[in-house]
């Protein structure tokens, strides 16, 4: 069975940063969605007041947030086939789940945050000729800015921690099975080595010498 294909994986800060994007847009497009409500209204403010590039920007965060799904996906599909082609079945633990959808959440409110804050204070110098600065994080024209932020965080964080999760029990009971393999494998050899036996013969005594023996030899014998 081939190991190698199963273990490669996506860098985890491409990952990151991947589910960052995807949180973010999303994030965005839920605050307006909010605030200002379904309609006309929603739509005019994500085409308009600085937001002209949003679309493809849109589409580019969702293609690598889509690819990055896909990648992990296949990844954990192949751990899973390759722990039961070694007669194993990951057992997965809760304990460490909701530290690790913790530290993935902190760094995901953050991260997504301050990229919410850089990209409305352009957009509003952009359109407005001023930056609200951290109002449009707390400030009244974005109270729910914060809110709908960790809520999105939250979220991308679950699929980051279960992701992990996964991952980590498939890698553990493909090492354990392998470890158990090795330990069922003969450590004495029944059959005793093989004896090589050489026969020295003289070089002088080959056909290929090409001369007769010294004298001593023949007066000797």
């Amino acid at each position: 069975m081939r190991i190698g294909a199963p273990l490669t994986r996506i860098p985890p800060r491409l990952a990151f940063w991947a589910l960052a994007g995807v949180a973010l847009l999303v994030s965005h497009d839920a605050i307006f969605l909010a605030q200002i409500g379904p309609g006309r209204s929603l739509t005019s403010a994500l085409r308009e007041a600085g937001h002209e590039y949003w679309g493809i920007a849109s589409l580019l965060l969702a293609i690598i947030g889509l690819a990055a799904l896909a990648t992990t996906l296949v990844r954990l599909r192949r751990l899973r086939r390759a722990a039961e082609a070694l007669g194993s079945a990951p057992i997965v633990g809760s304990r460490p789940y909701p530290a690790r959808w913790l530290q993935a959440w902190v760094r995901l409110l953050a991260v997504v945050a301050v990229g919410f804050l850089v990209q409305e204070n352009i957009e509003h110098v952009i359109a407005h000729g001023h930056a609200p600065g951290l109002g449009a994080l707390i400030g009244p024209e974005y109270p729910l800015a914060l809110p709908v932020i960790g809520l999105m965080a939250g979220v991308a964080a679950l699929v980051a921690a279960a992701a992990s999760q996964a991952e980590r029990a498939l890698l553990a009971v493909i090492a354990e099975a392998m470890r158990r393999t090795l330990d069922r494998a003969p450590r004495e050899v029944r059959r005793p080595p093989m004896r090589l036996v050489a026969i020295l013969v003289s070089p002088l005594a080959r056909a290929s010498a090409g001369r007769a023996p010294p004298r001593l030899l023949v007066s000797a014998t």
